[in-house]
């Protein structure tokens, strides 16, 4: 249950508020009694369910400078959360002016781990390029530089049957510590209340524990008690399969640069960010399979199954 908040207190933004980072950033504003202004793309179930929390939400086009504008006004501190699709350069530079024009105090952005400005993959180097636009403005910022998230998981899963699961991806050998939305959520909703002690800060964030996609398979196992195996693919197989089953070519690009980057090593890590700034430990593997566990009934939205990969 939420409270309900005096009209003074605080006010915060928060973008993308219908997706996985966004929506539990919401919740916990909320959980805590805060005002939130949640920003919507439309007016659809995951809307109404931000609204029954209590939040104001606002029906607004990212890339509208009106909008975001009049949706601006009177905030004490956004976060600023775009997912990895065309525009987001576009829309980092009408939110940080209008943002600004408002008054806005802070801003949180999510960004990515690695980045740097000689890097080849598109989102990546857009990150870079917000980065330095949010700190050239007078706001308070803050970068989460999140390595690669969970549902990467979720999203390439395979289950070939009833008795077993697969996880096939195109990152070799490369070991990271993948990390929830949740927890990635939680520090954002930390430096959000406090945003002056991280002003100009860039934290890279890792999930509980380092691993490669065979350790991360044998703990979805563990956890489904039904085989689960990890099958490496070659990223251009994964292109071609994800075409196949017609999936936009700017979301195929940018999955091929960061199968690539996580290769490289530039994903891999460790530190315990998310516990010193948020006061809680991030979750395991097992947790979050358990916590979604109805997921992996099926298959994923990018599975890279045979038919799709031209394997019968």
């Amino acid at each position: 249950m939420t409270t309900a908040t005096p009209s003074g207190d605080p006010l915060f933004l928060v973008t993308g508020a219908t997706g996985q980072s966004g929506s539990h950033a919401v919740a916990l504003l909320r959980e805590r009694g805060l005002r939130v202004r949640a920003l919507a793309r439309g007016q659809d179930e995951r809307a109404q369910r931000l609204r029954d929390l209590g939040a104001e939400v606002l029906e607004v086009d990212i890339f509208n400078y009106t909008q975001i504008r009049d949706a601006t006004e009177g905030v004490h501190a956004a976060y600023f959360n775009f997912p990895p699709a065309p525009g987001y350069v576009e829309a980092a530079a009408k939110f940080a002016d209008a943002a600004t024009s408002s008054g806005v105090h802070a801003v949180v952005e999510m960004s990515q781990r690695g980045i740097r400005p000689e890097m080849s993959g598109r989102v990546g180097l857009q990150h870079w390029i917000v980065e330095r636009l949010f700190d050239r403005t007078p706001m308070v910022t803050t970068h989460l530089r999140a390595t690669i998230f969970l549902h990467w998981l979720e999203n390439f899963w395979v289950r070939p049957s009833a008795d077993e699961g697969l996880l096939r991806l195109p990152v070799g050998d490369a070991r990271f510590a993948p990390i929830n939305t949740f927890d990635a959520a939680r520090v954002a909703v930390a430096v959000l209340q406090d945003p002056d002690a991280h002003d100009r800060q860039r934290y890279d964030l890792f999930g509980a524990e380092e691993l490669d996609w065979h350790q991360i398979a044998a703990k979805v196992q563990a956890t489904l008690g039904i085989p689960v195996r990890y099958e490496s693919v070659e990223i251009a197989e994964m292109n071609a399969a994800l075409t196949a089953g017609g999936i936009p070519g700017w979301l195929v690009h940018h999955h091929a640069d960061v199968a690539q980057e996580i290769r490289d090593g530039i994903f891999s890590g460790m530190n315990d960010l998310v516990m010193t700034i948020s006061g809680a430990p991030p979750a395991t593997i097992e947790q979050s399979v358990e916590i979604n566990r109805a997921f992996y009934d099926t298959n994923g939205p990018l599975a890279l199954t045979d038919e799709l990969l031209g394997r019968r």
